[in-house]
């Protein structure tokens, strides 16, 4: 009888432990910033906000921030404007006022400028999507409407500050 009842419950049982190993299976990897970029923090008027892996700084005078963000696989068959949801899904009533294709030290990237609202907030986004070697990187400049000019300088800097491995 003990035999019978131990057999029924694993029989039962069973299919739960092989959908909880498959599902462990198929789980997708945690996300992991890419080790490839080298970058200098924006200016001084920036601080580092470690509120995340990737990374980003608030300016403590404007509240603008300066992030990146960096999306690595060995089959990297994201578009351009794909990379630019990784900002742009975050925003809500979000509406594109300008995309441009532009060359990022000598390769093909995708600027975007972006408004919308953030925890019903307005905000303006300016970013720009690029790849190289298997990742795809958004670095963007986020803030109030009409504030971003006064960063744009540091933006740009941080930019051009990028080499890869």
């Amino acid at each position: 009888m003990k035999k019978h009842l131990v057999t029924t419950i694993l029989l039962i049982l069973s299919p739960l432990f092989f959908v909880s190993c498959v599902s462990t299976l198929l789980q997708e990897k945690a996300p992991t910033f890419s080790k490839d970029i080298k970058y200098k923090d924006p200016e001084s008027n920036f601080r580092r906000v470690n509120k995340s892996i990737y990374p980003a700084w608030k300016n403590r005078d404007t509240g603008n921030v300066i992030s990146l963000i960096s999306d690595c696989s060995e089959n990297n068959y994201v578009s351009l404007s794909q990379l630019q949801l990784l900002i742009t899904d975050s925003i809500e009533q979000s509406k594109m006022i300008k995309q441009e294709q532009i060359t990022f030290q000598q390769k093909p990237a995708l600027l975007n400028f972006t408004e919308g609202s953030l925890d019903s907030q307005p905000i303006e986004v300016r970013s720009i999507s690029f790849k190289r070697k298997n990742c795809g990187y958004v670095s963007s400049l986020s803030g109030r409407p009409k504030s971003l000019e006064r960063d744009q300088k540091a933006f740009n800097e941080f930019n051009e500050s990028f080499t890869f491995e």
